[in-house]
């Protein structure tokens, strides 16, 4: 059993981790985990990573501004088409 020790951190506080079991649980830093109690335990579990090949994969680390487009309605052909 490890013993870990709550700090002040903010308005919140923070436990940190030993690196043994960030190592042990595959976990690094900014890596999202649930959090829950259950007879005066907390327990941590690491949250799934996306599939590879998902867009879900593709977009994790995308922190930018939403996509937004316009719908364009032409009334006039842009080029060769045949209306």
């Amino acid at each position: 059993m490890t013993q870990a020790l709550i700090t002040k951190w903010g308005n919140s506080h923070a436990l940190r981790i030993p690196s043994k079991i960030m190592k042990e649980m595959r976990l690094d830093s900014n890596d999202k985990v649930y959090l829950e109690t259950s007879d005066d335990k907390i327990i941590i579990t690491k949250t799934p990573s996306p599939k590879k090949g998902t867009l879900e994969y593709l977009f994790k680390d995308y922190s930018g501004e939403s996509f937004k487009t316009t719908l364009l309605n032409p009334t006039t052909p842009a080029g060769n088409e045949k209306w």
